[in-house]
């Protein structure tokens, strides 16, 4: 996955009030469409993904360990901070979590993984049971 599609992903799971993507983003310098609501430390987080990735543009790679490199100092120094609030450790929190998913769900996609051929062993979906409610009335 490249740098411009995590965003995407990390903007579609925390919301656009979090990460406000502009579409027509040609750069790092125009990447938000607004203001993000925690400003200072979104701006420092997409900055340091994309340095920490090498990235020179929108379209390179961005890779599992690089991305939660960077997203560990940011998450260390947010909750370290004597002036942050619970919004803002909240937001750091659920931005790991998503980070996480993402790569989860990328790597599940990824032809080597679905073939198997990264463990040598057959990956078997598990199939999702829909439960029922009964009523007592």
């Amino acid at each position: 996955m490249n740098f411009y599609q995590l965003l995407q992903q990390l903007e579609d799971r925390l919301g656009y009030h979090q990460l406000p993507l502009n579409p027509g983003a040609t750069g790092i310098r125009d990447i938000f469409d607004g203001t993000p609501l925690h400003h200072d430390w979104m701006v420092q987080l997409v900055r340091a993904i994309y340095a920490e990735n090498s990235c020179r543009g929108l379209t390179d790679p961005a890779q599992r360990t690089e991305t939660f490199k960077a997203l560990a100092a940011l998450r260390r120094q947010a909750l370290r901070a004597t002036t942050t609030d619970v919004e803002l450790r909240t937001l750091v929190e659920e931005t790991g979590e998503a980070v996480n998913e993402i790569f989860a769900d990328s790597a599940v996609d990824s032809p080597q993984a679905a073939s198997g051929a990264a463990t040598g062993a057959e990956i078997i979906p598990f199939r999702t049971r829909r439960r029922r409610l009964r009523s007592s009335a």
